[in-house]
């Protein structure tokens, strides 16, 4: 054999040896992209872990609050109601709350067209806890449709609702309460929301039918924000009591 035959030779020990560095370095090679594979498995495991744990928390927290604007909504309704009285005006059917009081005095705040027919005569006043008074026709707002009641005394329990009408109006979105009496049915409470606001009208989606004309329309902080006009799905904003019939 030729001395370049020798040299171009490989032994069958060196043969194994590259076999086994080539073995080791697939297995180190697999290893790892193993590793990388579970490590990036543990990572999405967590991920979507923390994705449903934040899930769970927002649907907590929105029962939550659900359930805090419902008993807010609860709370409101009972005070208002005391104040809240049904007005029989002749064949006139309407509601009227209680704005302010003097010392001898409860003035109600209510909607024209439900006293029209009476305008400077009297009108019966009752309330869903009982009681009959009558009221007279002290004052009243054509273009914006709105009369002041006076009954003499002070009913117990019907507080005055009237606050500071300058606070900022309501916006789209926002929860309110309707408090009246359709068809007569004292005391009944309607909830719904905010459609749209302007300066003379304030829109909702919350139910009302004839005999909630002149109800207070009552936010989520217990101000009234509006007199539930002739149009069943408007009110007339509170503020506009201050063009004729109070001094603000």
């Amino acid at each position: 054999m030729s001395d370049w035959d020798d040299r171009s030779s490989t032994s069958p020990g060196l043969k194994l040896t590259v076999a086994a560095v080539l073995a080791i370095g697939l297995g180190a090679l697999a290893f790892s992209w193993y590793t990388y594979q579970h490590q990036k498995s543990l990572v999405a495991a967590e991920h979507d872990a923390r994705v449903a744990q934040v899930a769970t928390l927002e649907q907590q927290l929105t029962a939550l609050r659900g359930k805090d604007t419902t008993t807010a909504a609860r709370v409101q309704a009972k005070r208002v109601l005391k104040s809240v009285f049904t007005v029989l005006a002749g064949r006139e059917l309407g509601t009227g709350f209680v704005g302010w009081q003097d010392s001898s005095s409860t003035y109600l705040i209510t909607a024209r067209h439900v006293v029209a027919t009476n305008l400077g005569g009297y009108v019966t006043l009752q309330r869903a806890s009982g009681g009959t008074w009558q009221g007279e026709i002290m004052a009243e707002d054509a273009k914006n449709d709105l009369a002041v009641i006076r009954l003499d005394g002070r009913p117990a329990g019907a507080a005055p609702l009237w606050q500071n009408p300058r606070v900022a109006p309501p916006a789209p979105g926002d929860s309110l309460l309707l408090v009246g009496s359709p068809y007569g049915l004292s005391g009944t409470v309607t909830k719904g929301i905010v459609s749209r606001v302007t300066s003379k009208l304030i829109q909702t989606d919350a139910a009302a039918n004839p005999g909630n004309s002149g109800g207070p329309a009552v936010d989520q902080q217990g101000h009234v924000i509006g007199v539930l006009g002739s149009g069943l799905s408007f009110a007339v904003p509170i503020a506009r009591m201050c063009q004729q019939l109070r001094h603000c």
